[in-house]
């Protein structure tokens, strides 16, 4: 035992400061690397776990679990990470597909697209600062992508930052298309980039109270994109604003005969509908295509919904409009069919499936389905087509009554009063005929058939000079109208 001192104390308990220090300090230190290794986070952790798939078509659940298997698998690799967030966000999960990014984000900081995705889904989610702060970084890395300065134009605008707004738009009207995914069927560019641009140009100038310098812009867009239906409905409001009702009256009828506002095709969201299974989401972009010239892209996405949602009624209807739009009859016929067993109490489907008898020739049987549908629901385009059968038929006062009562319902529909005019004209009723036509020019003055059809009029009439002018109008507007060269040609030279 070690001599007792004179205070009694033991000599272990005199142990230097410096020594019990160091000895602390050496267990905390311990203690920290140990805590530190114990809390180093599993990267898989971060994945935004799967929601709960309970409702889910058993396509979304599987394109879900094989996405998220992979990335839990390799959560370092953005590739499998990447996957996962556009899995999400194509099958319409977008608080997992947000939170993916930013995972995303942290494992590829060079790369803007995903950065892009996640400002998608805040204007998904109606904007704000955020997406607007989130655009103007994603256009300082890549100034060149036309569409970020697109919806940064459309951000500032709904926040009323109209100067950030105006150089956002003017930078996207200059910039070139962007490139495609190369993917087949392609997703056509019906309206340009620049387009949409000066259409934003046009309402600032509006909402400035510049109406002429809004009226010049939205004439010269309306020339050179006469299918752009939003161009002609503020045009309309610029015609109103100067007191040129007329004018606007026009305008709001040529809108309403073109497809209301559909966004612009951005390229990123083609890559998320080739990506998902969601029927929603790709009825949602088919819908948004006009068949006139994107049938193709249209109908690959809905039969892409209908392979991964084939008890959806709403699938099986659009395919089937889609089909009977380009002229596949026999097709489309099949899948009204299997819409009318899916839900027999939509007399929709009966008025589909005689449309698409009629158009086959199989008149008897279509007939019966057109008044077994007009007897649940009286709407314009229902007796437009059995005026058609009925004209086709040789029933022309039938025909004539049902062309009546499908514009009554429906005052604008320019093919009912284009088809009334001609079996007007195949009774020998001349001036009701021409009164009918001119109405139609009244409102939409581009309809190339309408001129010549007047035209034709006019001369049984023996009105060869007006006639003349009505078919030299018609092949300006259509000069593929072959009966209007003919005409035209057998007129003696004035």
């Amino acid at each position: 035992m070690p001599p007792v001192p004179p205070d009694g104390r033991r000599a272990w308990r005199r142990l230097s400061t410096p020594g019990i220090a160091g000895a602390v300090l050496l267990l905390l230190v311990t203690a920290v690397a140990v805590g530190t290794r114990w809390r180093q986070p599993d990267p898989a952790a971060r994945l935004p776990p799967l929601p709960d798939l309970g409702r889910q078509t058993p396509a979304v659940v599987a394109h879900l679990q094989d996405a998220y298997d992979a990335a839990r698998q390799d959560p370092a690799s953005i590739a499998a990470v990447g996957r996962l967030c556009r899995a999400y966000h194509a099958d319409m999960f977008f608080d997992q597909a947000w939170r993916c990014y930013g995972v995303a984000v942290d494992l590829d900081p060079q790369e803007w697209r995903w950065q892009y995705y996640r400002a998608l889904i805040d204007a998904e989610r109606g904007g704000g600062d955020a997406l607007a702060e989130s655009l103007r970084q994603i256009v300082a890395r890549t100034p060149g992508f036309g569409p970020a300065w697109l919806r940064l134009g459309d951000a500032e605008f709904k926040a009323g930052r109209y100067a950030a707004a105006r150089e956002a738009w003017a930078r996207a009207s200059e910039l070139d298309e962007p490139p495609r995914d190369g993917g087949s069927p392609a997703n056509i560019v019906e309206i340009p980039l620049a387009d949409y641009a000066s259409l934003g140009l046009s309402r600032l100038a509006l909402m400035e109270g510049d109406v002429e310098r809004a009226r010049e812009g939205l004439e010269r867009l309306a020339a050179s994109a006469p299918a752009f239906g939003s161009a002609f409905r503020l045009l309309a409001d610029a015609y109103q604003s100067l007191g040129r009702a007329a004018d606007a009256a026009r305008a709001v009828y040529r809108a309403n005969r073109l497809p209301p506002f559909t966004p612009y095709a951005d390229p990123m969201v083609d890559v998320l509908a080739r990506e998902s299974r969601n029927s929603t989401l790709l009825l949602r972009l088919a819908s948004e295509s006009a068949l006139s010239i994107n049938a193709a892209w249209s109908e690959h996405l809905t039969r892409r919904a209908a392979e991964f949602d084939p008890g959806n009624p709403e699938v099986v209807v659009k395919l089937g409009r889609i089909l009977r739009t380009v002229g596949r009859n026999e097709e489309a016929l099949e899948w009204f069919q299997r819409y009318h067993e899916m839900v027999p109490d939509d007399v929709r489907g009966l008025a589909h499936i005689g449309s698409c008898l009629s158009a086959l020739g199989r008149y008897q049987e279509a007939e019966s389905y057109l008044r077994r549908a007009l007897s649940g629901f009286d709407d314009a385009m229902t007796h437009f087509n059995l005026g058609l059968l009925l004209v086709v038929t040789g029933r022309l006062d039938e025909g004539i009554r049902e062309y009546e009562r499908a514009l009554e319902r429906d005052p604008a529909h320019a093919d009912a009063r284009l088809n009334l005019a001609a079996a007007l004209a195949r009774q020998g009723q001349l001036d009701r005929s021409s009164h009918e036509l001119a109405r139609l020019l009244v409102d939409d003055p581009e309809n190339g058939v309408a001129h010549a059809n007047l035209g034709f009029v006019l001369l049984q009439q023996g009105e060869l000079a007006q006639a003349r002018r009505e078919l030299e109008e018609a092949l300006r507007l259509e000069p593929g109208l072959v009966p209007a060269a003919e005409a035209l040609e057998s007129l003696p030279h004035p």
